[in-house]
């Protein structure tokens, strides 16, 4: 079976969906134009639909643009989003919920590219 090379997630509490595309090819696909600026390995951004509900995308190039330091990254930008998208203000005294939301998308998307990258190194019959 092959892999979807998108995912969608909703955020547990604040309820914002957040896409994740493994390449730029599956973002570009999947949104009808570019998905990703020129000369980035990820990038997030916000979506909105006809229906007007936002979104929040993060899109890597390719699966050997994909590491820690990109990972950890983009999840600080999509976490942040996420937060301005509901109302909530990051400080320097309202931290946590920027570090727990950003923990959760890393787990979510590490898992979500992992296997997307497992499974290219997997031999072809």
């Amino acid at each position: 079976m092959a892999l979807k090379a998108t995912k969608e997630l909703k955020v547990p509490l604040y309820g914002v969906r957040v896409m994740i595309f493994s390449t730029k090819v599956a973002g570009d696909k999947f949104l009808g134009y570019e998905s990703i600026d020129t000369n980035y390995s990820a990038m997030v951004s916000v979506l909105q639909c006809s229906k007007g509900i936002d979104y929040i995308a993060i899109t890597f190039r390719t699966l050997e643009d994909y590491c820690s330091e990109t990972l950890t990254h983009e999840c600080v930008h999509a976490a942040w989003r996420v937060l301005e998208l509901v109302g909530i203000k990051v400080s320097v005294d309202n931290q946590e919920p920027l570090a727990y939301l950003a923990g959760w998308l890393s787990r979510q998307v590490n898992n979500f590219m992992m296997n997307h990258i497992d499974a290219q190194q997997q031999p072809k019959d």
